[in-house]
């Protein structure tokens, strides 16, 4: 028979990437039956799951597990990941019959449902069906900004409030004034700004002010003309400059020192610089947004900062929250960064105390620390299994039980003290026989929890 009549076999074909929401891990067997039909299976057990998935992989197509113990759970859930992907394409598929209140499958844009047990190569006709159906709507997600702020998740008020106004300054023109602790997310909340605003085809400059050399500062953000100064062998275009029909971010803007402070309020009044060695001011039409983790105010009473410059540059105000301030998001975020740094091959997985430390750690370090230290488990594991040890939680968490521990005894102690000191009317010999000690040790424990008497 003719070879060119037959069809390409299925590992040669392009694979389709499908997104298999199974809250209960019913449907082990469908990555490897829908393998031969050129279907990549990507697997998620909630909404939280399936939002980094659908952010990493280009899915229009999904399939949904619905059992008897989970319709009401799966409506909310499918509904919270419909309100970001409204085009996605589902099939549901059920080992019991369908309840009168699943209605909604119609309003969620499933096209089709199956009863198993059915027949895998009629259920991959069923997606091919609806993978053209999603190729034929138009999507609603694209590049705009409900696309950009999934890169921020998380119900807690705090991100709500975060998204909404990154939204809000994002159709502005005016400067932005970044306030947090180091490692929250400053930079990102910078970037969403941009890439939300008319302006994000125009380019992004990052400058960290803390990390420019004190010689260089100022030909680093103005530039400067061919011979200017000594080494000064050909003309450089300044950050700010580069930034022209952009935005520039500066980072740790408390760092930069007053005479450049001067020269940077000069441009916010005019918008235009003036090259080191140069004779003509150069007009610049660029947005910028700064960052700090330091108080600004105290600064000015320092000395170390102008307070004309922070009255320009603080116009708007955005402050990022502390990862701490938002603990119960930790896992969706950790989920995300475990997708975001594995290949299309390897499936990393925390296990049950890894996700325990992580609850209960205070992160410091913030978003930040928190990505680090699954990138650095990711390349020590070697079963795709990220661990407390792994993660270098195990020790913090026991420090942390121990702590805990000393702190309820040293309150336990005092209460002890307190009440016997009261009992016998501030009369410490009577107080310290009552305890079966010596007056010398029960000054000592009064001491230890800085306890003070009369």
């Amino acid at each position: 028979m003719d070879e060119i009549g037959k069809p390409a076999p299925a590992e040669t074909r392009w694979k389709r990437w499908l997104l298999v929401l199974d809250p209960e891990q019913c449907l082990p067997e469908c990555s490897e039956e829908l393998k031969q039909a050129a279907w990549n299976c990507v697997k998620a057990v909630s909404a939280a799951e399936a939002l980094v998935l659908l952010q990493k992989y280009e899915l229009r197509v999904a399939i949904a597990f619905i059992s008897d113990t989970n319709q009401t759970a799966l409506a909310k859930e499918i509904a919270i990941i419909q309100a970001e992907y409204p085009s996605l394409h589902w099939i549901a598929v059920t080992d019991s019959a369908l309840e009168q209140h699943c209605s909604w499958l119609s309003a969620a844009n499933f096209v089709d449902y199956y009863h198993r047990p059915f027949d895998w190569n009629r259920f991959a006709d069923t997606l091919g069906h609806a993978w053209g159906m999603a190729q034929l709507t138009p999507s609603k997600g694209g590049k705009g900004p409900a696309k950009v702020l999934t890169t921020i998740k998380g119900e807690h008020p705090l991100l709500q409030q975060l998204r909404q106004r990154l939204h809000k300054f994002s159709q502005s023109d005016e400067t932005v004034l970044l306030s947090g602790e180091t490692g929250s997310g400053k930079g990102l909340c910078a970037k969403t700004l941009h890439s939300l605003s008319k302006r994000h085809e125009g380019p992004f400059i990052t400058v960290n002010c803390g990390a420019l050399p004190t010689g260089l500062i100022h030909s680093t953000l103005f530039g400067h003309e061919k011979g200017a100064f000594t080494d000064a062998d050909k003309r450089y275009i300044g950050h700010l400059e580069q930034a022209h029909g952009g935005t520039l971010f500066l980072d740790e803007i408390a760092d930069l020192p007053l005479d450049l402070q001067v020269n940077l309020l000069h441009f916010l009044d005019d918008k235009h610089i003036m090259r080191i060695g140069g004779n003509a001011p150069i007009k610049v039409d660029c947005r910028l947004l700064f960052a700090s983790h330091q108080d600004l105010e105290a600064a000015i009473d320092e000395g170390r900062f102008r307070e004309d410059l922070y009255h320009r540059i603080n116009v708007l105000r955005l402050h990022v929250p502390s990862l701490r301030q938002y603990s119960d998001e930790v896992m969706l975020l950790a989920e995300q960064f475990l997708l975001e740094h594995s290949d299309n091959c390897t499936q990393f997985h925390f296990s049950d105390e890894a996700r325990c430390a992580m609850k209960h750690y205070n992160w410091p370090g913030n978003v930040r620390e928190l990505r680090n230290r699954i990138r650095r488990a990711m390349v020590l594991t070697d079963d795709c299994i990220i661990t407390a040890q792994l993660l270098g939680l195990d020790s913090l968490t026991a420090n942390r039980t121990s702590q805990d521990l000393a702190r309820c005894r040293a309150e336990h102690e005092a209460e002890v003290l307190l009440k016997a000191i009261s009992d016998h009317k501030h009369n410490i010999s009577a107080a310290a026989r009552s305890l079966n000690i010596s007056r010398a040790t029960f000054y000592r424990l009064l001491k230890k929890c800085q306890i003070k008497v009369p």
